[in-house]
């Protein structure tokens, strides 16, 4: 970070050694290229001129200086540390205002001295008037971010800020406490980070009240990016679906991902959500986890939004409905993330695609036809006709965008597509891709097969997609569908298992072709769709076209086990005669460049399924690899312990070679069959993206390079830019195009991502699974008890305190009852427990008493107090239970009083001996002696007791009283002895 643009501070210190102002001149000025309102105070006076130290300087003395300088008033005054070859004596210490001067020579001057006679070694810099307006930047929300000033035009907020600093952006920006800011490497490994350009102590009101030091300044030319995220931090996304604008809506609150109650999502919320992902319009919502169930919280606040916000943080919020991950909402957006334009038609044109609210064309370098299948059935368009040439409709005016697509055709949206866009060269000058599809009416598909040229037949028509029923589905059917759909000859004509998703109507049955209709519309049909049960089944075929090769078992795309499609069946390749002429054939055909290697013998694992293809002679030129010379389709004598293999050049992987830590080090790509470097220029998004692809936490920074590590022989990489909310990976970003020489070793990347910590309280994107506490729980640490101490909460994922503004009696009585600790004793204030750690969660706490949680008082929003933890609240409850009476005060007993009670309690034995002697007396006189044991044996008490005894199990025993219940007996028996089972 810089308080001044970096790039002016040559000029800056040129500036002050022609200082205006000569000897016997008084003159005050401050340093800066740009407006003589901000920078370093330049005094002359005396016949002597120089800086000013910072020893006792305040806002009286700079408004003085604003006010002389017809500034305005003043804004900030700091103390900077100066390097010391720009240290040029005299200074002048001592000054001091009363703040109402008109100008510096009516206040006390001080004296003239070298820089030995400032305490603080630095000087005084001043800004006046010209506000800098502070935002984050590129972290989903505005308390989110990359530091920035807006009216000053450079990059210079970017240096090693930490938690201190954070914490006084956060305030400043009235985003609550800070959560994620710049943090040192343990160990010191990347070394330096503790030596700050920009040091606060934690209060200062604004960022530039706090101190910087010229010395590590050097540290701010390369952009460390420190990505702050304070506890105001709200922002969207929806996962548990292939498609990017539908699925289970999760709401990140600071650091800590939660699901929201379906209850309290309504249409303006989910067109919010929309808009914040660039999804167009909510279509639907949805409840009862339709897209899964979520982990972490469920949040207890509800957003309530008029529905024209530009972001979820923007809404208001109120207290919301308490749910389980049962109750997940869920919605549906229209997803408007790709299109065609300027076409006849909204079927045909140029292909688009809006990222960031922009819309580009996409490049037709790699554009295929299964690209285009995925995009009209995307679109309700139905089939890909065809894919004219680049730029037949045009190219319009915005920079087309690098995404290179590998759809196989069966995918429900092109995101959903792998990609390969990093590296990949910028495409040509006006070869954007187009597409033509086919239309609704009459259109075909084919579902639930292995590509976009097998599977079950569904036709459209008026707009609604059905099923196509047949008992005498044959070759010359299957004929017409692959002419249609442009997969060639038909192969394969099959009967096909009904849909296994939803209900779809019946759209054609009874179908007779001759083989020479262009569209299965145009065969005989049967006169009524309805198809007597059992007689007819659903239709598929199997299209020349199908013919898919694919790389598995590996650790990529391009990288694998060699399979290929044949038939509709999944099948090997032998490596007989394998090599690597023919191991380039599939490189190429899988858009992966060349093969680096061909390795045999079932390197990656013995797959499944007919061994296709054995003997294979390929030039290395071929358009596929069943184009190459072989004995034929399943001619082979081969196991499955031969499967051939390869690895090509676009294969690629990243790590951070970190020497021991895991989730730090420099990042390195491989690409090509080499580790190399990454230049350092990357944004929060590509920070992020990688450190989740590496296991860490999806939040990471860039490092300065420390000096003693040896450097890569390679760096393929200037830049890489991912897409915030669009890019998944970080192999779906652009960048620059691979290069060897990309940059020199004093620019390579280094990465701190945070670790997930194994402490389930740490946890940032907690679970239930690892027993966290529910949102809003309370404890308390510090007293001699757990009904005594500093009252804590959990909130976002993390432990923080309550302010003690306002803290009263009522506030302890609402803590006590959510703790089961009785009635409130003491509320107490000032840190009595000692200070806590970690966020100030609360602050002005008003309750009434009568609340069941804290979180039920009002407060000020969680997390934007102006407290700190000197100032924690704590409580002291009586630790009874409030739902049963306090027991009475026993006074201790005398002796005589003891004796007494003693003597009493052997009369009244004395007394039920002789009772209970009188009682078989007379039992005796009345009944046979005999029968007494056949009664006693006979009671069910004793086989009751006898079961219970066995069992042992507790529940049983508090069900004893229903055992004159046979049928109930019956049941407990059976579930217990079921429960056993589990």
């Amino acid at each position: 970070m810089a308080l001044f643009p970096l790039v002016l501070w040559s000029l800056l210190l040129e500036c002050w050694s022609h200082s205006p102002g000569s000897a016997g001149e008084e003159s005050v000025s401050l340093l800066d290229s740009e407006t003589h309102c901000q920078g370093l105070l330049h005094v002359g006076h005396g016949g002597q001129q120089g800086l000013v130290c910072g020893d006792h300087w305040s806002m009286q003395e700079a408004s003085v200086i604003c006010r002389q300088l017809n500034c305005s008033k003043a804004l900030y005054t700091f103390q900077h540390i100066l390097m010391p070859q720009d240290i040029k004596p005299p200074w002048l210490y001592g000054a001091q205002c009363q703040g109402e001067e008109a100008s510096l020579w009516q206040c006390s001057l001080g004296d003239w001295g070298p820089i030995s006679g400032c305490k603080c070694q630095c000087v005084v810099v001043v800004w006046c008037s010209v506000l800098t307006l502070l935002q984050l930047n590129g972290g989903g929300s505005p308390c989110a971010g990359i530091p920035e000033e807006l009216n000053i035009g450079t990059d210079s907020l970017r240096c090693e800020l930490q938690k201190e600093e954070a914490s006084v952006l956060c305030r400043e920006l009235e985003c609550g406490t800070a959560l994620q800011w710049f943090r040192a490497h343990p160990g010191g490994l990347l070394g330096g980070q503790e030596q700050r350009f920009v040091t606060c102590q934690g209060t200062e009101p604004s960022i530039f009240y706090c101190k910087s030091n010229s010395n590590f300044l050097e540290q701010c030319d390369l952009e460390v990016y420190t990505e702050v995220v304070c506890t105001g931090h709200v922002e969207a996304r929806l996962v548990g679906s292939d498609d990017p604008c539908a699925g289970r809506l999760e709401v990140q609150r600071g650091l800590t991902w939660g699901t929201v109650c379906d209850a309290d999502l309504d249409l303006p919320t989910a067109h919010v959500v929309c808009r914040e992902l660039q999804c167009g319009k909510a279509v639907s919502t949805f409840g009862t986890a339709r897209f899964g169930r979520g982990s972490g919280p469920v949040w207890m606040e509800a957003f309530r939004c008029v529905g024209n916000e530009s972001l979820l943080f923007h809404c208001r919020r109120e207290p919301g409905s308490q749910c389980t991950h049962e109750q997940d909402a869920g919605l549906r957006c229209s997803g408007e993330k790709f299109r065609l334009v300027n076409g006849s038609s909204p079927c045909e044109g140029r292909v688009e695609l809006q990222v960031q609210g922009v819309w580009a064309p996409l490049c037709a370098a790699h554009w295929s036809l299964a690209d285009a299948s995925v995009l009209c059935h995307q679109l309700n368009c139905g089939s890909a006709a065809a894919i004219p040439r680049g730029g037949h409709f045009g190219t319009g005016d915005a920079p087309i965008w690098p995404d290179v697509l590998h759809c196989v055709g069966t995918e429900p949206h092109l995101l959903s597509c792998p990609s390969s866009t990093l590296g990949a060269k910028p495409c040509a000058k006006g070869n954007a891709a187009s597409a033509s599809c086919s239309g609704l009416a009459g259109a075909l598909r084919l579902r639930d097969g292995q590509s976009r040229c097998d599977g079950r037949v569904e036709v459209s028509l008026d707009g609604v997609w059905g099923r196509v029923l047949d008992d005498a589905w044959d070759l010359c059917d299957a004929s017409v569908v692959c002419r249609q759909l442009g997969c060639g000859e038909a192969e394969q004509a099959y009967d096909a298992s009904a849909p296994g998703h939803g209900v779809l109507p019946v759209g054609l049955s009874q179908v007779h072709c001759d083989g020479s209709e262009t569209r299965l519309t145009q065969c005989n049909v049967s006169v009524t769709l309805l198809a007597p049960v059992g007689t007819s089944r659903d239709v598929g075929v199997v299209c020349s076209g199908s013919l898919q090769v694919r790389l598995a078992g590996g650790p990529g795309r391009c990288a694998g086990r060699v399979e290929v499609l044949q038939a509709g069946t999944w099948g090997t390749v032998c490596d007989d005669a394998w090599d690597l002429q023919d191991a380039h054939v599939v490189c190429e055909q899988l858009g992966c460049g060349r093969a680096l290697s061909a390795p045999g013998a079932a390197y990656f694992g013995s797959g499944s399924g007919p061994i296709w293809m054995d003997e294979l002679s390929c030039l290395g030129n071929e358009s596929a690899l069943w184009h190459c010379p072989s004995p034929g389709w399943g001619q082979h004598d081969c196991g499955h312990k031969e499967d051939a293999g390869v690895f090509c050049t676009e294969f690629t992987d990243l790590r951070l070679q970190n020497y021991g830590q895991p989730c730090a080090g420099r990042l390195e790509v491989f690409y090509s069959g080499t580790w190399g470097g990454v230049c350092h220029i990357l944004n929060p998004a590509s920070l992020g993206l990688l450190c989740g692809q590496l296991g860490c936490e999806p939040q990471g920074q860039l490092l300065a390079r420390p000096e003693s590590w040896p450097s890569p022989a390679v760096f393929w990489l200037t830049s890489i830019q991912c897409r915030p909310k669009h890019d998944r990976s970080l192999w779906q970003c652009p960048s620059t195009p691979w290069d060897q020489h990309s940059c020199s070793s004093s620019e390579e990347a280094w990465v701190l991502c945070a670790e997930i910590p194994e402490d389930p309280e740490q946890t940032l994107n907690c679970s239930f699974t690892l027993s966290c506490p529910e949102e809003g729980a309370l404890r308390l640490r510090g007293g001699d008890d757990d009904c005594s101490g500093r009252v804590e909460l959990w909130h976002m994922g993390s432990w923080g305190t309550v302010c003690d503004d306002s803290w009263d009696l009522a506030d302890a009585e609402v803590a006590c009852r959510q703790l089961g600790c009785g009635q409130a004793v003491n509320a107490t204030q000032g840190a009595a427990f000692g200070p806590g750690s970690g966020p100030v969660w609360l602050d002005e706490v008003r309750c009434r008493g009568s609340e069941a949680f804290l979180l039920d008082c009002p407060t000020e929003p969680l997390g934007f107090g102006d407290c700190d933890h000197k100032e924690d609240a704590g409580v002291r409850c009586s630790g009874e239970s409030p739902f049963l009476a306090p027991a009475s005060v026993v006074e201790p007993w005398t002796l005589p009083e003891i004796a007494c009670l003693v003597l009493g309690c052997l009369l009244g034995l004395i007394f039920l001996l002789f009772g209970v002697q009188r009682s078989r007396h007379i039992m005796s006189e009345h009944l046979p002696s005999e029968g007494v044991y056949e009664d006693i044996e006979a009671l069910p008490v004793e086989k009751k007791e006898e079961r219970l005894s066995l069992s042992g199990n507790f529940v049983l025993e508090e069900g004893y009283d229903d055992a004159e219940d046979p049928e109930k007996d019956c049941v407990e028996e059976t579930e217990v002895e079921e429960q056993s089972h589990c």
